[in-house]
């Protein structure tokens, strides 16, 4: 025998004897087994089948009912009724071989299973401070919510009594499920729909949660002392399970607690997250109370709920402790508990006109109850009649909790099957109305705010508009707003925050100094103004939090304090403006990123801020051509420089941090080599368009004015120019972003290491018809809206990707030739305002010494070209070849003294492998012609968009 048979012949005949066995033993589909049929040797595979369908159920249903903004425990209860007899259940043997009877007490146990950690998540997410802030108004409004609710549903049961339960069941056990069940408030759907309803952070929002904190708790008391009763054999039992039960809670709260923050801080828990040790001997804590309280003879889940609340709230640990555990509870267990829920509900039990006539009275009853309970405490606490009864509507909200405690009843026979079903319809109709019914009662624009100091912030009046286009402020910029959103943004916010850096306090001059190296030659200063005092520069660093549907994020937005000491972002930022002689005013914000841009502007309004500064960095950045494929930046930069529209061979060009927005796989080097991979992932796409989507809407709806950074150059390249140096290069087409451009970079050139050149552009050539046809459709705009599908130009946004809603771009209302005529005239204002004067005997416009210090250090200039991007991207990368160079540019889409419609087409298509349409269109629309000119052009550069406040009213000369 050969040396291969003798080695594979053995292990082939172990393998035969293994499958065979296997087989022999285990079964399987290919031996023409049913995968459904139910082995106690093997439960697991019906129980897969069971939690895929459960789960793909629930997922589908939460998809079609989140158009109607409804919370996902919605979805979850209808999903496991639709999967029970009343649905599903009634197709011929789909109970029998899905949800068969011999296989639900293991599904019931792995449902148990998670409606305890479920409830210990509960108990993790109570916090008793939100109380303590409103304890007045909250516990007002939690009584009044909790005992005219609980008085109905005691008379509501009497009839209930005598109709359908029966007799043997103890009328007062009845009576108190059904007041608990009608008393209750779902505080972790409360959450949630606050949340859809961006109520978070409003006046009404803040109450509501702090009384549904206070219902929740005493709801859960009541819950527990009921179940003693009923599971008591005698009076004298339900007393010594009462007094267990205390001892057990009082246990819990100090012994336990104490321990575990001891625990915590030794473990070092508090400072990095929990540690290993310390979850493992937080789930030993959940499953061991669970057991006492249910061997006491009060349900498990009494003992979840008081495990959540030893956990310490140092160091937001229960905010780490939930993240760790409410993906698996809330995508698994939770659905698992709704199917059994489902499974013992079937309303078509509800099928005579009796039956219906009192289940509508249980819901009205209901609704009535929470409904005037919480509106006249509310009242009573001083708010408005809105108000109070929006926070009746809020506190209707029942939805799991409400489920839970029926459960609770089915199980203990309190409730039988179509009484159960009756208040399971009663839960899930309140749940599902309360969403509307809030919405109509407190709209939008009659919210308040809970921090706000002012006017409120919705629906800025857009009718100003055209008086800021044509403003001439030359007010001096000292409190500014930076948005920090992500730590790969902080390079470019430090940068730009750098030259916001006050400058010294100047004497007189006391002659006039020339004005760098200009087209025109200088002319004196004839005037000027006292000295003033130099104000110190305020910088209000606003943290954004993107806020989710996850219990963790609704639990961070109830403590932004905390957030703000600990947050990483805010503190190296405070600490580089400290540094750098600015002060700062730290603001946090969780907010839904839909509605980043009115948190960022009612932050602005509040703070008096008068330029916004955002950032807007790519993935791509610190890479030359793509993420994969790309050439790193530790080759030798002759391999990645060269000429780009005329740049000299040292020039060096980097990646485009906006790359994510054009269509197409790859593009040229810079100097006409081999092209080098951009693609981008799906993931990067959506990131770069979901931001330019957030930097438009606050274009729109900016209460200041806004300045964007795009740090366009790689900090880690070779040769790349660092240092608190710079030199800002701006091109003066004409319009209120050109000139806002203008007066900043004079204020800033105020630092001695800052120079500045100026350019003067203007378009050699005639226009041609079709370009006269172009500008007039330029020539849109002022109060800014976002509706439509169209790109600038009318370039259809054909290559969006699907994931991210279409949004046209900010256009605004057509403007007069009186207008136009108006903004050329402050254009020249503003020019001739810094720029030397050709006539020697002109008198001179009043400036401070800080200003006439600042104007040594700026050079003015003109440039006549018929292809005026082209000549400025040549210059820029000129400049950016010896210094670090920071383009400063209007955005230009309102009121814009030249139209590059044609040029822009040309720029693009120069860029091999690039397309001018689809996502294109994003950069365009953000930024601008003239900034997406430097961008695509690769110039190594950092570029500042400016955008002058459309609701700005100003009119100072």
């Amino acid at each position: 025998m050969s040396t291969t048979g003798s080695f594979s012949g053995p292990i082939i005949e172990l393998g035969k004897a293994i499958v065979k066995r296997a087989a022999e033993q285990q079964g399987g589909l290919l031996d023409g087994d049913d995968p459904t049929e139910f082995r106690t040797s093997s439960p697991i595979r019906l129980w897969a089948i069971q939690l895929g369908i459960i789960i793909i159920t629930a997922q589908l249903l939460a998809l079609a009912l989140a158009k109607l903004r409804q919370p996902k425990v919605i979805a979850e209860v209808i999903g496991g009724i639709v999967l029970g007899p009343t649905l599903f259940g009634r197709i011929p043997g789909f109970t029998e071989h899905i949800f068969p009877a011999v296989s639900r007490p293991y599904l019931s146990l792995t449902a148990e299973i998670g409606l305890v950690l479920f409830l210990f998540l509960v108990g993790l997410e109570i916090d008793t401070t939100i109380i303590k802030r409103n304890a007045r108004s909250s516990l007002i409004i939690s009584a009044g919510g909790i005992t005219i609710p609980f008085g109905l549903g005691a008379a509501v049961a009497i009839p209930i009594y005598k109709q359908f339960v029966d007799p043997s069941t103890d009328f007062s056990h009845f009576l108190l499920f059904v007041g608990v069940a009608y008393s209750i408030t779902a505080f972790p759907v409360l959450c949630r729909i606050l949340t859809e309803l961006k109520l978070l952070d409003d006046v009404i929002g803040i109450i509501v949660l702090s009384a549904g904190v206070g219902n929740d708790i005493v709801g859960w008391i009541l819950l527990a002392l009921t179940v003693a009763l009923v599971n008591a054999s005698s009076g004298l039992t339900a007393l010594y399970i009462l007094l267990v039960s205390v001892a057990w809670v009082l246990f819990i709260l100090y012994p336990c607690r104490w321990f575990f923050t001891w625990f915590a801080r030794w473990t070092g828990s508090t400072e990095k997250g929990p540690t290993p040790i310390f979850m493992t001997a937080t789930i030993l804590l959940v499953f061991a109370s669970a057991f006492m309280t249910d061997a006491i003879g009060v349900n498990a889940i009494f003992g979840g709920f008081l495990a959540g609340l030893a956990i310490p709230r140092d160091g937001n640990l229960n905010i780490t402790i939930t993240e760790k555990l409410e993906d698996m509870v809330a995508i698994i267990f939770l659905p698992l508990y709704f199917t059994i829920s489902g499974l013992s509900t079937n309303l078509g039990l509800l099928n005579t006109g009796l039956i219906w006539g009192y289940t509508i009275m249980i819901l009205v009853v209901a609704y009535i109850g929470k409904f005037f309970g919480g509106s006249i405490a509310a009242r009573f606490a001083g708010f408005g009649w809105r108000e109070s009864f929006t926070i009746g509507t809020l506190m209707s909200c029942k939805g799991l909790i409400e489920l839970i405690v029926l459960n609770v009843g089915l199980q203990a026979g309190i409730l039988d099957t179509r009484v159960f079903s009756m208040f399971v319809l009663e839960a899930v109709v309140l749940t599902f109305a309360c969403t509307p019914v809030a919405v109509w009662l407190y709209p939008p624009h009659l919210r308040t705010r809970a921090a706000a100091t002012g006017a409120n912030f919705a629906n800025l009046s857009g009718g100003q508009g055209e008086k800021g286009a044509l403003r001439l402020s030359s007010e001096r910029k000292e409190r500014f707003l930076v948005v920090l959103d992500r730590m790969g943004h902080m390079p470019s916010a430090m940068a730009i925050t750098q030259l916001l850096r006050p400058a010294k306090e100047l004497p007189a001059p006391t002659k006039t100094p020339s004005i760098g190296h200009s087209t025109h030659p200088p002319s004196p200063r004839r005037s000027r103004e006292p000295a003033t005092d130099n104000k110190k520069t305020t910088v209000t660093a606003l943290r954004l939090v993107e806020l989710t549907d996850r219990t963790s994020d609704l639990m961070r937005s109830s403590v932004p304090e905390e957030l703000m000491v600990r947050d990483p972002l805010l503190n190296v930022f405070h600490m580089f403006a400290g540094l750098n002689d600015m002060e700062v005013d730290n603001r946090l914000a969780v907010a839904t990123y839909d509605t980043y841009h009115e948190r960022v502007g009612f932050v602005a309004e509040e703070s008096s801020s008068q330029l916004i500064l955002l950032s807007w960095a790519s993935p791509l950045r610190g890479l030359v051509g793509g993420q994969h494929g790309g050439v790193p930046l530790t080759i030798h930069p002759t391999t990645i420089s060269g000429e780009s529209h005329g740049a000299p061979p040292q020039a060096t060009h980097t990646s485009n941090p906006l790359a994510g927005l054009f269509a197409g796989p790859s593009s040229p080097g810079a100097t006409g080599g081999a092209p080098h991979s951009t693609t981008l992932t799906r993931h990067e796409k959506l990131t770069s368009v979901a931001h330019s989507h957030f930097i438009r809407r606050l274009y729109a709806s900016a209460p200041a004015d806004v300045g964007l950074f795009v740090d366009n150059q790689a900090v880690q390249q070779q040769g790349h120019i660092l240092g608190s140096k710079a030199h800002l290069l701006i091109p003066f087409f004409g319009g209120p972003d050109d000139r806002l451009a203008l007066e900043f970079v004079v204020q800033l050139c105020e630092r001695p290491e800052v120079t500045a050149t100026i350019i003067r552009v203007t378009k050699e050539a005639l226009m041609s018809d079709s370009e006269g046809e172009n500008r007039a459709k330029l020539e849109l705009p002022e109060q800014a809206h976002l509706s439509g599908t169209a790109g600038e130009h009318g370039l259809p946004i054909t290559d969006t990707l699907h994931s991210i809603p279409r949004m046209a771009d900010t256009i605004y209302p057509n403007v007069t030739t009186q207008t136009r005529l108006a903004s050329d005239t402050a254009d020249n204002i503003c020019w001739f305002k810094y720029a030397p004067q050709e006539d020697p005997d002109a008198i001179a416009p009043q400036h401070t010494p800080q200003v006439q210090d600042a104007l040594t250090r700026v050079t003015f200039t003109s440039l006549s070209s018929p292809k005026p991007l082209h000549s400025l991207v040549d210059k820029a990368s000129e400049v950016a070849a010896e210094r670090r160079l920071i383009v400063v540019v209007g955005r230009g889409k309102r009121l814009a003294a030249e139209s590059h419609h044609d040029e822009m087409k040309i720029l693009l298509d120069e860029e091999e492998g690039r397309k001018h349409g689809g996502l294109g269109n994003e950069m365009r629309n953000t930024l601008g012609d003239v900034a997406t000119a430097f961008m695509v052009s690769r110039v190594s550069a950092g570029l500042l968009v400016m955008q002058a406040s459309a609701t700005s009213t100003s009119m100072e000369a």
